[in-house]
């Protein structure tokens, strides 16, 4: 996700006409809008797996998202060396 935004970035300045006009050749800009347009669909995809991993995908995430806390059975399951860090070893 960062190297997409990393892309995303590098080919808007390249892409943003009106201060770097004649800056870049044509070939480069041509490129340049390719890269850009390839990088924010792999980051669009990105964030929709992100989302559904966190609605549907691991139930409770969202609940431990949105309310801070988790039952111990989820926390012992996803967690398991934070859980026992925490709990002190109890089952």
């Amino acid at each position: 996700m960062v190297v997409t935004m990393i892309l995303l970035l590098v080919s808007g300045v390249i892409l943003w006409r009106p201060y770097f006009a004649g800056m870049f050749a044509i070939p480069v800009i041509r490129i340049a809008a390719v890269v850009h347009t390839l990088s924010f669909f792999v980051l669009l995809m990105g964030i929709i797996v992100h989302l559904y991993s966190a609605i549907f995908w691991v139930r409770g995430s969202m609940r431990a998202m949105t309310r801070g806390t988790v039952s111990h059975a989820w926390a012992k399951h996803h967690h398991p060396l934070w859980y026992k860090r925490v709990t002190g070893g109890a089952k």
